[in-house]
């Protein structure tokens, strides 16, 4: 490991360290620092703080920084986050960051379709708005997990008339419509 990469170390582990303390102001120059100098060893924690935060611009800021990471590894991250129990009150945010960040979530379709079926009507909607715009290209295998799952979903729920399952009876078409492209 060279001398630069211990230091950038070491000054991401010290911003962790102000991000994850109690003084708010520490925390909001360690998020805007963590824009320039993070890792997606950082992705994690700030998620934390997000789902713990009762302020604003901390909030913001971390919202900011998620929704425009152009990490490659970042979508895994997230999506591992979009089905962890400790982030289900910023489900929300983690799905709008998707298709706002602009990175390839494909491989990780199983657990966005999870994390809108366990949601409410808005992770739903979410859902509804990730899938509209994913490019096609997707594999076969990307496609049958999560059209599988939304088919269970739909048949063990079929009497549940809810904006939110027809938000779900949308991604599933989505999704056979790009399976019969292959």
């Amino acid at each position: 490991m060279s001398k630069k990469e211990t230091e950038k170390d070491k000054k991401v582990k010290g911003l962790l360290l102000d991000l994850q303390g109690v003084d708010q102001d520490k925390q909001l120059k360690a998020v805007k620092a963590l824009k320039i100098h993070g890792t997606d060893a950082a992705i994690e924690p700030l998620l934390l703080v997000l789902v713990e935060t009762d302020n604003d611009e901390v909030r913001k800021e971390i919202i900011d920084l998620i929704n425009t990471t152009k990490s490659s590894t970042a979508p895994e991250i997230i999506a591992d986050a979009m089905v962890d129990d400790r982030f289900t009150a910023i489900r929300h945010d983690l799905l709008i960051s998707v298709w706002s960040s602009g990175l390839d979530y494909r491989p990780h379709l199983s657990k966005i379709i999870t994390a809108a079926i366990e949601g409410e009507m808005m992770e739903a909607l979410e859902c509804v708005t990730i899938v509209e715009n994913m490019d096609a290209g997707f594999t076969e295998d990307q496609l049958f997990d999560p059209i599988l799952v939304l088919k269970e979903y739909l048949v063990a729920n079929r009497n549940e008339k809810t904006p939110k399952m027809d938000m779900l009876r949308e991604v599933l078409v989505l999704l056979q419509q790009h399976n019969n492209q292959l």
